[in-house]
């Protein structure tokens, strides 16, 4: 696991999810709308199990693949990866 972030800001955990996308999605992370829902994006459920992986492995998290229909687009995944990791003690300042 990589070192946690100090009082990690929403932004940039949108922008670090939007790379994950766009990854996955092979498309430049720049093309990828923080507010459109990632299913209509194009992203399936293998690429959800695997984008929830990545958020474990970076944040620490225990996340189920369905968080991206509980918080479906990368804004409202940011929000809520923002306020876990903020209930987390070692990521108190």
């Amino acid at each position: 696991m990589k070192t946690p972030m100090s009082a990690p800001e929403s932004v940039l955990i949108a922008d670090w999810l939007a790379r994950r996308v766009a990854d996955y999605l092979v498309r430049p992370a720049d093309d990828i709308d923080h507010t459109v829902p990632l299913a209509e994006l194009g992203l399936d459920s293998v690429a959800a199990v695997g984008i929830c992986g990545e958020i474990e492995d970076e944040w620490g998290l225990d996340v189920d693949p369905t968080i991206v229909f509980d918080y479906p687009a990368i804004v409202d995944l940011a929000a809520y990866i923002t306020d876990e990791v903020g209930r987390q003690p070692e990521w108190v300042a």
